[in-house]
């Protein structure tokens, strides 16, 4: 009796894995980053000994009002479908058959970001996979301006908006030397849940030159920059004063010569 009990076990367990090997999902990242205002794909197949025709699937987020894609039988339902993906969420059409149920989205924003479910069902199978999509934000190119604190000494002021998340910032000189330790940086809420940036760069004794201004995304390796020059300028009266002299300098000269005949 032990040893039917056996094999009826194993009998039943190998019916349980050649069914789940029928038909299963499989998604290439668990994590997708996209960035704003680009399209995205999030891909993903699925596998089943079943034909393709007889496939449907659903596409849904975390916190939508509704769906994100509907696929059935072969044809496209968009209904109940959450307005803020119409005519922005699409799949491929010509791939399901091959096992294509990726997602397209199109001019992604930082409110795409979230947890991306979806279910692919058969006559007599269902299963799913999930997928968090991150989107990040490049801001605006960063602007310098020149301004004194309250101790009247120059400073150079670097900004920027439209930041998710927030940017590194780095200053550098035109010899290419690190001047951030030089900085102070300032973050505040901008529209749409992005970030504005402030990096304020105070020095000693600047030195005429330029100075550049980086703020970087390290999770897309991208990022944006601005260079001020500055240039500094005689006062006025110091280059009269030394023209001035110059000219009696010149006339004493002459008048020496010409004591000398």
């Amino acid at each position: 009796m032990y040893y039917l009990l056996h094999t009826l076990i194993i009998l039943l367990a190998g019916v349980e894995m050649t069914t789940a090997g029928r038909f299963k999902v499989r998604c290439k990242e668990e994590q997708v980053t996209a960035k704003a205002g680009e399209d995205d794909v999030i891909q993903c197949w699925f596998y089943s000994r079943n034909k393709a025709s007889s496939v449907a699937f659903i596409w849904r987020k975390a916190d939508a009002k509704g769906i994100i894609y509907n696929y059935t039988m072969s044809h496209s339902s968009l209904g109940e479908q959450d307005l803020s993906y119409r005519d922005r969420a699409e799949v491929f059409d010509s791939e399901i058959p091959k096992g294509n149920v990726s997602l397209r989205l199109k001019n992604v924003t930082l409110s795409d970001s979230g947890i991306y479910r979806l279910s692919v069902a058969s006559r007599s199978q269902s299963t799913g996979a999930q997928v968090f999509l991150s989107i990040r934000a490049l801001g605006t190119r960063p602007v310098i301006r020149s301004s004194s604190d309250d101790l009247s000494l120059l400073v150079l002021v670097c900004e920027s908006s439209g930041w998710y998340p927030a940017p590194s910032v780095t200053w550098e000189n035109g010899l290419g030397e690190n001047l951030t330790r030089y900085s102070h940086t300032e973050l505040t809420n901008c529209m749409g849940s992005s970030v504005c940036v402030k990096s304020t760069l105070e020095m000693d004794n600047w030195p005429t030159g330029n100075y550049t201004c980086i703020m970087w995304d390290q999770e897309l390796d991208e990022g944006l920059w601005s260079t001020f020059t500055l240039i500094h300028r005689v006062p006025l009266g110091t280059v009269i004063g030394a023209t001035g002299a110059s000219v009696c300098a010149f006339i004493l000269i002459v008048a020496v010569f010409w004591s000398w005949w």
